[in-house]
């Protein structure tokens, strides 16, 4: 007889948008050592020390082999045959790291003949790996970092690298674009003021992160200002001031009349052909050797490149929930007709702006300016 053995999941509550009834009666299946589990929502909150016997086995699987080691840590010996090294994990990767009963980790343990410590629920502190080798407690270290990896990449991104493209002639370009699409495209299905995005908060995104704590914010700030010396001002200095150029419209999907994102393409002016994607690729690179960040997905290896102007999920629809219309607040994402706009608008030059810095933002929150709140900043002036 078939066994199926179901993992503890929680639900998100009657009005969250990522929850459906089809997702929760038909959910995903995997299949461990013979036995057959139930996926949680890989969206749900993560809790401390949460514990999944899922991740009693290989977490690993979905994350390529790299050759690139982790730099910037160090290996202590204690005595003659005796090393020691410690890192930060969030708390909220703390539970897959030790498993089900301690699975995990003494998997991890025991292959790599390292002894692990682990700071116990509600303290504070790093983890501590101690071995009779270095090859041994870097080994772990690796695994450990892996695991941490495999988790992060399921988390909402909670920050994201972006440049600013919010000069005061873009913007007041882009107010005059947006009073002409409502004015000559207010007929064309879903096109309305609330799909604009705010003119102050105009960039180029160039990847995304998750960040779950103070430790990580400070690292990855450390990283970002490291980038500027090692990645950004090689590529940079001799065309600074760099000049952008937006110009041209364009959109995410194949259907024009069924747009849920049109964006603004971006050109180098005065400076070599190519040189913002070899600025954008080169940090995304860098974030991602050190497991910050996720390479470009869809098949693409390159970052794609775009200013956003319009996204359906800036529609206001929450006349929906207040009516108490929940069927249709759970509908998937909507789309707009975005096809005269192209027709009307498909070469509107937005002017020129200077990339004068390059920010580490912060995911859904503004600054005092109208622009996202910055976790880190680096000048390029």
């Amino acid at each position: 007889m078939l066994k199926i053995f179901s993992i503890s999941i929680r639900l998100a509550s009657p009005l969250c948008p990522k929850t459906y009834m089809g997702d929760i009666l038909k959910p995903e299946l995997i299949w461990v050592e013979g036995r057959c589990y139930r996926v949680n929502d890989p969206t749900t909150e993560i809790t401390a020390f949460q514990e999944h016997d899922l991740y009693e086995n290989e977490t690993t699987m979905n994350i390529p082999e790299d050759e690139h080691e982790e730099e910037g840590f160090e290996v202590k010996q204690i005595d003659n045959d005796r090393y020691t090294t410690s890192l930060h994990v969030s708390k909220h990767y703390i539970g897959y790291i030790i498993g089900k009963k301690g699975a995990m980790r003494s998997r991890i343990e025991r292959d790599t003949r390292t002894d692990i410590k682990i700071p116990r629920q509600g303290q504070t502190g790093d983890i501590t790996i101690f071995g009779s080798s270095v090859a041994n407690v870097k080994a772990a270290r690796k695994r450990i970092n892996t695991i941490v990896m495999s988790m992060r990449m399921k988390q909402r991104s909670t920050h994201f690298i972006s440049i600013p493209v919010n000069g005061q002639l873009v913007m007041k370009n882009f107010e005059k674009f947006k009073e002409e699409v409502l004015k000559r495209c207010s007929m064309c299905r879903g096109v309305e003021d609330s799909l604009f995005i705010k003119g102050s908060k105009l960039h180029v995104t160039v990847g995304v992160m998750c960040l779950m704590d103070n430790e990580e914010r400070l690292h990855a700030s450390k990283l970002f200002t490291e980038a500027k010396e090692k990645i950004v001002m090689p590529l940079v200095r001799d065309y600074l001031p760099l000049k952008i150029r937006l110009k041209g419209l364009s959109y995410m999907n194949d259907d024009p009349k069924e747009i849920c994102v049109l964006y603004c393409n971006v050109h180098e002016e005065d400076a070599p052909p190519g040189l913002l994607q070899s600025l954008t690729d080169s940090l995304v690179d860098y974030f991602y050797k050190a497991e910050f960040m996720r390479r470009e997905e869809f098949g693409r290896d390159k970052v794609k490149m775009h200013v956003t102007l319009l996204n359906s999920k800036y529609i206001d629809r929450s006349s929906e929930v207040q009516s108490g219309d929940v069927r249709n607040f759970r509908k998937p994402r909507i789309t707009f007709d975005g096809s005269e706009i192209l027709e009307m608008f498909s070469d509107y030059d937005f002017g020129v702006t200077e990339l004068t810095d390059i920010h580490l933002s912060q995911m859904h929150t503004m600054g005092s300016d109208g622009y996202y709140q910055s976790t880190c900043v680096i000048s390029l002036k």
